[in-house]
């Protein structure tokens, strides 16, 4: 059998992904076929041959049995990943263990993040508001005096300023690229450039083009590549091809690269949840923490944090967080308990204070 001829292969065929020495082509570009046809016939013998001989060896040795020895183990890695996060799925035990340790604290801090942990997500992003039930909770969190919160986002800070500002609550921006304490101005962080963006805005804008339904955020330190909009197989297809781009160019210009729910972000390396929970922490030196998060980004927040702190994870996803829930829904549940156990344990105390001095008569 001859090693000679080139495979001119649909980027929407399954195989695109295995057989990567074929020339890979989007069918429903007409000039991208024509230029694909083209190189192939083109093509000199030995390059020929070179592809040839790979894209062989990958059908061979891919072949039906060990496709299904890959499949039965992914299932028997599925079923003890699924026995490994029953244990660490706030149920009532894990949420009474957490009251407990809530209600005997005197000083508490908690780290919220926002889109995807207070809110569920919506595909226009200027619409995940804050509802009532929110604003109700977060003053009731701020109103205990044991308590500071710090609502730490991914969004810019205008955004969060004109939803957030009024209240007495610490914010954290664009993953810590601006700080705010309650009422004070916005403060940024030291030695942040965005000289980077002209270099990476014409790559999202070519993506942005080739992909009907996403769209190019542009925040003061990170360029934000959104794709929710986008048709499900399309989307994740470019932005799988949108990452293997970027991913050696963002570390040579000293930049992160983050993928998140149906975004991928491009940021400064020194901006960092993490870092800026950090600092927080150092700051107020609590006796109870509790930091709750959904996103990649709020890894960074569950590695910084001493092991005795609570973190959850929104979704069940693999974490370094300790716990986790599967909606925001739980999370709203459980800081609505955490009020109330607060509140109560206020009246006992009162009622303590009240009993004492009355023996004391």
């Amino acid at each position: 059998m001859k090693d000679n001829g080139v495979l001119v292969l649909s980027e929407m065929a399954g195989a695109a992904k295995e057989l990567v020495d074929a020339i890979i082509v989007n069918p429903n570009n007409l000039e991208d076929v024509g230029d694909a046809l083209w190189e192939a016939l083109n093509m000199p013998l030995h390059e020929q041959e070179r592809r040839m001989k790979q894209l062989r060896y990958i059908v061979e040795k891919f072949n039906i049995h060990q496709w299904v020895r890959i499949f039965m183990e992914r299932l028997n890695e599925v079923k003890d990943l699924q026995r490994s996060m029953q244990a660490k799925l706030v149920g009532y035990n894990t949420a009474l263990s957490i009251t407990q340790q809530y209600r005997q604290a005197n000083k508490r801090i908690l780290f919220l993040d926002y889109d995807g942990t207070l809110v569920g997500f919506h595909v226009n992003i200027n619409m995940a508001s804050p509802d009532d039930d929110l604003y109700a909770i977060l003053r009731d969190l701020t109103s205990d005096p044991k308590n500071k919160v710090v609502l730490i986002s991914g969004r810019n800070y205008k955004t969060l300023e004109e939803w957030f500002g009024h209240l007495d609550i610490d914010l954290i921006a664009e993953h810590g690229a601006w700080l705010k304490k309650q009422r004070q101005p916005w403060k940024p962080s030291t030695n942040l450039s965005d000289h980077w963006k002209k270099d990476i805005l014409p790559v999202l804008n070519l993506y942005t083009d080739r992909t009907p339904g996403t769209f190019i955020e542009e925040k003061s330190y990170s360029l934000v590549w959104h794709y929710r909009k986008a048709d499900q197989g399309l989307g994740e297809l470019r932005a799988n091809e949108l990452t293997n781009n970027l991913k050696y160019l963002v570390v040579d210009m000293g930049l992160q690269l983050l993928q998140g729910n149906k975004v991928i972000e491009i940021k400064s390396a020194e901006i960092n949840k993490g870092k800026a929970v950090s600092a927080w922490m150092q700051e107020e030196s609590p006796d109870f923490a509790i930091a709750i998060g959904d996103d990649y980004t709020d890894e960074d927040i569950f590695k910084a944090l001493p092991e005795d702190v609570v973190t959850i994870k929104v979704g069940g996803h693999v974490s370094a967080a300790r716990f986790y829930v599967n909606r925001y829904h739980d999370v709203r549940k459980l800081l609505t308990g955490l009020i109330r156990s607060g509140a109560s344990a206020d009246e006992s105390s009162n009622h303590s204070l009240q009993y004492s001095s009355g023996s004391n008569k």
